[in-house]
C-alpha cells in the first residue's frame, strides 16, 4: 500500500506538471532557465532519497513527478524551435537519449548490485550536476523567432502611428499590446484547434493499451515463464531499438505526410499488442521490445513535428507538454486502473483483447483520414 500510494502521488503530480511547466516556459520565453531550475531541484530532492522518512519520501516523489514529466517536452521543444535545421535533425538528437537510457540502466544496474541504492541515488545527483553545467553553456535561441516576429510587428505599428502621440494614447497602446500577448498565450486556444484535439485523441487510443502493457509487464512476462532477467532484456532492447529510427527520422519526415506516419506507427503498436497477447514464452517479448522503434520511435518524432505545425507560436512548449501528458499522464492513469480492473475481474486475456481493440480503432481512424486526404488530393489534381 505504501508503494502504491507513492506511485499514485508521482503519477498525479506528473499529470499536473507538463501543462504548468510548459506554460511557464512559454510565459517567460525561456526553456533553458526552467530546465536548469528543474534539474537542480530534482537533484536536491533525489540525491539524499535513502535518508528520508515516509513524509519526506512522499514530498520528494511528488516534486520529482511534477518536474520530471515535462522535461522531455521542454528539451524536445528546445530542439524543434531553435531553427529549421535542428527541427529536421530532432530524431538524430533524440536518438542519443535512447542510447543514454540503455547505457545508464545497464551501468546503474551493476552499481546497485555492487554498492547499493544509496550510491545509486547519489549518482543521480552527480549526473544531474553535469547536465546543468552543459545546459549553462548552451544558448537558448528557441524563442528568437517569436521575439523577432513581435519586434517586427511593433516596428510596423510604430511607423503607422503618429510620432507626436500623447502619453495617454501610448499607455493605451501598451495595454492593448499586453492584452494581445495574453490572448496569444491563452491555453484554451489549443482546445479550440481541431487538429490538436485529433492528435490528443489518437494518442489516448494508442497509449491506454500501451500503458496497460508496460505497467503490468513484469507479471505478464512472469505468466509465460519469464523472470527479472527477461524483463531486463526486454527493456534493454526496447530502449536500444529506438535509436536507429531516430537517426533517420529527418528523411521520412521530409518524404511522408504526418498522418501516414501515424498510421504506420499505430499498425506496429497493434502488432506489438498482438505479439504480447500471443506470447507463450519470454522470447516473444524480445521481438516486442525490438518493435519499439517502428511504433514509439516513429510515433514520438511524428507527434512532435505534428504539434509543432499546428500549435500557436506562443504556446509551443505548452502544446508539446499537454500532448505528452495525454500519452504518459492521462493514458497512464486510465491504463493502470483499467488494466488492473480487467486482470483482477476477467483475466489477462480480456485485458489484451481490450488493448488490441483500442489500438485497432486508432488504426482504422488513421486509415480513414489518410484515404480521405489522398482522395482530396486526387480531386484537386
Amino acid at each position: 500500500m505504501r508503494i502504491g500510494t507513492l506511485m499514485s502521488i508521482r503519477t498525479f503530480m506528473g499529470l499536473l506538471g507538463p501543462p504548468i511547466v510548459g506554460y511557464i516556459c512559454d510565459r517567460l520565453e525561456s526553456r533553458k532557465i526552467i530546465f536548469i531550475i528543474s534539474m537542480v531541484l530534482m537533484a536536491i530532492f533525489v540525491a539524499p532519497l535513502t535518508f528520508y522518512g515516509d513524509l519526506m519520501l512522499a514530498i520528494s516523489i511528488g516534486v520529482v513527478g511534477f518536474l520530471w514529466e515535462p522535461q522531455q517536452s521542454v528539451l524536445d521543444s528546445w530542439i524543434l524551435e531553435t531553427s529549421a535545421h535542428t527541427a529536421h535533425n530532432y530524431g538524430f538528437m533524440r536518438a542519443w537519449g535512447s542510447i543514454g537510457f540503455a547505457i545508464i540502466v545497464t551501468v546503474f544496474g551493476q552499481i546497485i548490485e555492487r554498492f547499493g541504492w544509496r550510491v545509486h541515488f547519489l549518482g543521480y545527483g552527480i549526473i544531474a550536476f553535469i547536465v546543468v553545467i552543459i545546459a549553462f553553456n548552451i544558448k537558448d535561441n528557441s524563442y528568437s523567432e517569436l521575439q523577432q516576429k513581435k519586434e517586427s510587428e511593433t516596428a510596423v505599428e510604430n511607423k503607422k502611428q503618429n510620432k507626436n502621440i500623447s502619453p495617454e494614447d501610448r499607455e493605451l497602446a501598451a495595454a492593448k499590446e499586453v492584452e494581445v500577448e495574453l490572448e496569444d498565450k491563452n491555453i484554451m486556444r489549443l482546445f479550440k484547434n481541431p487538429d490538436y484535439i485529433f492528435i490528443l485523441f489518437i494518442t489516448l487510443l494508442i497509449f491506454i493499451p500501451n500503458q496497460m502493457l508496460f505497467v503490468y509487464l513484469a507479471p505478464i512476462i512472469r505468466s509465460v515463464g519469464g523472470n527479472s532477467t527477461d524483463l531486463g532484456y526486454t527493456l534493454f532492447f526496447n530502449a536500444l531499438s529506438e535509436a536507429p529510427i531516430f537517426f533517420v527520422a529527418k528523411y521520412f519526415l521530409e518524404k511522408y505526410k504526418t498522418n501516414s506516419l501515424l498510421l504506420f506507427s499505430a499498425f506496429f503498436y497493434l502488432l506489438r499488442f498482438i505479439i504480447a497477447a500471443a506470447a507463450t514464452s519470454p522470447v516473444y517479448f524480445l521481438f516486442f521490445g525490438m518493435l519499439q522503434s517502428l511504433s514509439f520511435g516513429v510515433f514520438l518524432v511524428t507527434v512532435r513535428y505534428y504539434v509543432k505545425l499546428v500549435a500557436p507560436p506562443a504556446l509551443k512548449t505548452t502544446a508539446q507538454s499537454i500532448a505528452m501528458m495525454s500519452a504518459f499522464g492521462a493514458a497512464g492513469i486510465i491504463g493502470s486502473l483499467l488494466g488492473g480492473y480487467l486482470i483482477d475481474n476477467y483475466g489477462m486475456a480480456v485485458m489484451f483483447r481490450v488493448g488490441i481493440s483500442l489500438a485497432l480503432i486508432a488504426v482504422l481512424v488513421l486509415a480513414y483520414v489518410v484515404i480521405r486526404e489522398r482522395k482530396s488530393l486526387e480531386k484537386t489534381d
